[in-house]
This record gives structure tokens, sequence and C-alpha cells, in this order.
């Protein structure tokens, strides 16, 4: 039986091209009463230094933008109003949207300066964020995961090895914390026990070979019932992107999503809406040669999909006080 596959449509497509060479790390948030959805555009170009962060209203379709002093792997909510946990290039701190004030926390030891943070996940406890860094250049495995806790903002290295750490899913059962990741180079997720409060991280295995797949995973995130949702950034001049849903348990696809005219996906976000859920996809521009620019002309925008899932999961806030 085929997996059933929708056709997402373009929520939002950047005023400047330059706002749509990277996005990537859409989160549900709410500012002053105002539900929206929070995203980063690592950078503006190939070479540049700096990025943005960027939030839409669903109420009317308004966005914000804020440049950054640096390149954003990540922006996560918190508990403080408009405040968000960033890692920018090699240091983890906040960013107040209202005051713009930057405040470091904690920095990736030892970095080695071909490195910049990329994307996290915090525990369902939110008292912890794991996140990943990447090799700029996506040939060497020179990154690594990395363990920020809040109260100490200790920042600890659990394991070396990666060269693009990207999606990252955090469960809690009987067992204690496991963690989901991808390194997309290695188009697999792997499985790891986490003990947040020892600093530890063990290998459990491969939890989803996606070798046979087009594209590299990129962003993942938990859609429930032991499934996740990955997205696929496909460097070929292909008609459309894709992100599927599969089933922890079993491997298989049991839902997947269509991006036309930006085959580049770079991460997923499900959202309530009404009495469904829906899903986001950031998708890029980096990279595109000028003639497949031209065939792809969403590129960079982000899309929305119906999904069949009835339920989101929680996405915590990540706990400053």
């Amino acid at each position: 039986m085929p997996t059933p596959s929708t056709t997402a449509t373009v929520l939002f497509t950047p005023d400047e091209d330059e706002e749509g060479f990277l996005p990537e790390g859409p989160r549900p948030i709410v500012l002053d009463g105002r539900e929206a959805l929070l995203w980063v555009n690592i950078q503006t170009a190939p070479d540049a230094t700096q990025g943005a962060l960027h939030v839409r209203y669903w109420d009317t379709g308004g966005t914000e933008s804020w440049a950054l002093p640096g390149r954003p792997g990540f922006a996560l909510p918190t508990d403080r109003p408009g405040v968000v946990l960033v890692g920018l290039d090699h240091q983890v701190g906040t960013f107040d949207l209202d005051s713009y004030e930057w405040t470091p926390l904690g920095a990736v030891p030892d970095p080695h300066p071909r490195t910049l943070i990329n994307d996290a996940e915090p525990t369902p406890d939110g008292r912890a964020v794991v996140f990943g860094t990447k090799d700029t250049r996506f040939a060497d495995p020179l990154a690594g995961l990395y363990l920020l806790t809040l109260g100490d903002n200790r920042v600890s290295r659990l394991r070396g090895g990666q060269t693009c750490s990207n999606g990252k899913v955090i469960t809690a059962g009987d067992g204690g914390l496991t963690l989901f990741d991808i390194d997309t180079p290695t188009r697999t997720v792997v499985r790891y026990r986490l003990d947040a409060a020892a600093r530890e991280l063990v290998e459990a295995g491969v939890a989803l070979d996606l070798r046979g797949e087009p594209g590299f995973p990129d962003g993942m995130v938990d859609a429930g019932t032991e499934t996740v949702i990955v997205a696929f950034y496909n460097p070929e001049p292909v008609a459309a992107g894709r992100a599927v849903r599969y089933d922890l348990r079993t491997g298989a696809a049991v839902e997947e999503w269509t991006t036309p005219g930006s085959p580049r996906v770079t991460c997923p976000c499900l959202v309530r809406h009404g009495d469904g859920v829906r899903l986001v996809l950031t998708t890029a521009t980096e990279g595109m040669p000028a003639e497949q620019r031209a065939a792809c002309p969403a590129a960079g925008s982000l899309f929305v999909a119906e999904t069949r899932l009835a339920v989101a999961p929680a996405s915590p806030a990540v706990r400053l006080a």
C-alpha cells in the first residue's frame, strides 16, 4: 500500500532572498498572548557571519525579525516571556526579543574553528538541552553532541565524531531518557540512552536506516505514538522536497508531505490548529545554482500542511528560572 501523501502549501515567502538562505528550527511560541511560529535563518549568504530570528503570528500573518551578532543554530522558547535560548556560533545564551539583549550562558568546550552550533532539543522537564555542532564544510567528523544544564549553565561534550549533527527527539520512559539523533551524512537516526544527571550518553543502535531515501535527513520532530517526522534536504534538481513520518518500532513510512518548488527541506514543526494538527516545514536556498534556483520558485519559503495526527506532543519550554 502506498504511503499517504499530502502536498504542502506555501505559508510564508521571505521578502528578501537572503532571508530564505538557511531557515531552520521552527517552534511554536506565544508572545504577548499571541500564538506564533519562531525560526532561525542561520546565515544570509555562503560567507555571511550573521543570521537572524524570525517570528510569524498566526492571527494576522504579520512577521518580526531580529538580527543577531552571529549565526544561530537554534532558538528555543523559555519560561521567561519574550526570552529565547539561542545557540550562536560556539555559545549558548538568552536573547530578549524586547530589549535585543544577548546574554551568553555557556560555550562549547574546545570548539574546532570550522564548527558551529546546529540543532537542539530540550529534555522533557526543560532543565537541560542537548545540542549538536556541524562542520561548515560538511566534510569531516569535527562535530559532536553537547549537553547544557540550566541552573549551573554547564556545557559538556557527550560524544564527538559527527559531521553535521541535526534533528533530535528526546523521549522519557520507564528506562529514563532516550535521544534520537541525526548525523546527516550517515543517513541514519541513532538511538541513545541519555543520563542528564550523570552527563552520559550510551549508543543503543540505529533506529531508522534512511540510506535508501533520496536526499539527506535534516531536522526531525516527535510525532507521538513512537513516530517521528524527518525532513529531507535534497540537493538534486528535483521538483519537490519531502518530509516523512516513520514508525520507530518498524522503520516503516507512515505518512509523507511534499513541498512543490522547494527540494531542500530543512526542519519540521507540529502545531495545534483547531481540532487537528498542522505540519510546518522550513526550506532553504543554500547552495542552489542559479539555474536550479530559477526552477525552484518556492525555495526558502515556509510550508504548511494538514496531518493525520489527532494531537501533537507537547513542546517543552526551556526552564531558565
